[in-house]
């Protein structure tokens, strides 16, 4: 080694002696000790330890209500069944009280083209009318529920209508379908019932 490398390493022991000895820094360093946990939770950590094992039966069971709850909304759907959770179904009955009001003009027009047609001894077709319209005024109100491959008792069944209008719908659907697959006619009785049913469906605030 040349006289120029030997003071090199002299000095560079000189300032790592130096180094060593300053007492600012810290070269050993503690062995790192896991903190225990607090005793109250250490019964929580005692039952996960021991369902470890099964934590994979767990996350299974999980995956498979799931499917199942998605699967039973889609059915739900798929049957023209309205579900809402119970603080929003709260919420739209409120909301209904407030704002699904029926118009109480066009209604009274409506009757007034169905007397018209019962005047003439055209009872069918005024009872026809008024279902048709009744579904509209449905339509209006409720325009997620409605689906084209909805049958009127598929309507007059559905939980998402108040019980009021519901239950006058259904009565104005069994005289019409009477008289289509029955073939039996409405006649004056049968027009009487369904322009009082239809009074209740639009009218006294059978919607709130």
């Amino acid at each position: 080694m040349t006289a120029a490398g030997t003071e090199e390493a002299g000095r560079l022991a000189q300032l790592h002696k130096q180094l060593l000895g300053d007492d600012s820094i810290q070269f050993a360093l503690p062995t790192y000790v896991r903190p225990e946990p607090p005793q109250w939770l250490k019964p929580l950590l005692d039952g996960l330890a021991k369902l470890g094992p099964y934590m994979i039966y767990l996350f299974w069971g999980a995956v498979i209500i799931g499917v199942a709850i998605i699967a039973f909304l889609l059915f739900l759907e798929a049957k023209g069944i309205a579900w809402r959770l119970p603080w929003r179904r709260k919420r739209e009955e409120t909301e209904a009280k407030e704002e699904w009001r029926p118009d109480a003009g066009a209604a009274q027009v409506l009757l007034s083209e169905a007397d018209a047609l019962a005047a003439r001894g055209e009872y069918d077709e005024a009872v026809h009318l008024l279902l048709r319209r009744s579904v509209s005024d449905i339509a209006t109100r409720l325009p997620d529920f409605l689906r084209p491959s909805l049958t009127a008792r598929d309507i007059a069944a559905a939980g998402s209508i108040p019980t009021r209008p519901r239950a006058a719908f259904s009565e104005i659907a069994r005289i019409v379908e009477a008289a289509l697959f029955a073939r039996r006619p409405v006649g004056v009785e049968g027009w009487q019932q369904a322009r009082g049913a239809y009074e209740r469906f639009a009218f006294r605030d059978a919607w709130a």
